[in-house]
């Protein structure tokens, strides 16, 4: 079967790319409970002190 050029069966479209400036996503898996401290700990790291939540998981490895 001859294929025209420029088309492609499944996958991203030809000249895809992401937009400028967007962040990549990442997937995990938890349940409800877990999830929940999850999300307010994304949020203190993504609108609040990222370097005071680096301290205190560097803190919190080292106690292990």
């Amino acid at each position: 079967m001859d294929v025209p050029k420029g088309v492609r069966y499944g996958g991203k479209p030809l000249g895809w790319r992401k937009p400028e400036g967007t962040r990549e996503q990442k997937q995990m898996r938890a349940y409800p409970d877990e999830w929940e401290l999850i999300q307010r700990f994304a949020k203190l790291v993504k609108y609040g002190d990222k370097a005071a939540c680096k301290k205190f998981l560097d803190e919190q490895e080292q106690s292990e």
